[in-house]
């Protein structure tokens, strides 16, 4: 094609026909224009469609994590209605007149101890974040994203903080009496042990730390619920929006 473009213009000079000859060169070069802006039409429109099918994976990632945080959700709430129960029966001792304070030291047993930080499994929003892909996402839910993944880590600092206040509080009721196994079961036969720990003051001293940590603890759950609730409502929203984007 080159030579044939190439043999017409010398044919042209070798005839004497210089006017013919420039206004074939200006066609030619308008040719040669437009092939190069068809072919980076066509190739923004390849890498378009890329973009497209990267941003549709993206969002497919995203309602799967949806899923798994829902699912997450939905079973740590469940722990923490299960504490609740337990929390409540342990109340309602103090509702029965002149308890004895080590009555109300065994019944601690039945408590839930297990100090669960919240922790989301899903991670796409922060992947996005990190690699700057997240400018692939349409502006209205990539804030939403952005804003639900930051409510996310705050909702898990939230709750680490608060368990860690529970846990020092239990650490220090550990300092009074060792441990369940040692008060109930290793010195069951240790008069002068028993005398010791559960001396009047320091049962008391012993029920207070006890109470404090379930108390945080209990706070930390009720907080998480709280925040599972808006988590929920906004994965939602979200999801509204993105199930729209791959309808298009």
């Amino acid at each position: 094609m080159i030579k044939f473009f190439r043999k017409i213009r010398q044919n042209l000079l070798s005839e004497g026909k210089t006017g013919k000859y420039f206004k074939y060169a200006v066609g030619e070069i308008v040719l040669v224009v437009i092939g190069i802006l068809i072919a980076l039409q066509l190739n923004n429109l390849n890498d378009e469609r890329k973009t497209e099918n990267l941003r549709q994976v993206y969002y497919k990632q995203l309602l799967q994590d949806f899923e798994k945080d829902k699912a997450y959700i939905k079973e740590h709430s469940s722990i923490i209605d299960s504490n609740t129960v337990k929390v409540k029966a342990f109340k309602e001792i103090y509702n029965q007149p002149n308890q004895p304070i080590f009555q109300i030291i065994s019944e601690t047993t039945n408590l839930d101890w297990a100090f669960r930080n919240v922790q989301f499994k899903s991670n796409t929003i922060s992947t996005l974040e990190n690699t700057g892909d997240v400018k692939l996402i349409v502006p209205n839910i990539r804030e939403k994203l952005i804003s639900l993944e930051k409510y996310k880590e705050e909702t898990e600092n939230v709750s680490k903080y608060n368990n860690d206040r529970a846990a020092i509080a239990e650490f220090n009721a550990s300092q009074i009496y060792g441990s369940v196994d040692f008060v109930f079961e290793n010195i069951k036969n240790q008069p002068k042990l028993l005398e010791w720990v559960f001396e009047k003051n320091r049962q008391i001293e012993l029920l207070v730390a006890f109470e404090s940590s379930q108390n945080n603890k209990v706070n930390s759950e009720k907080s998480s619920l709280t925040r599972f609730k808006k988590i929920l409502s906004d994965m939602e929203e979200i999801e509204i929006l993105i199930n729209k984007e791959l309808k298009k």
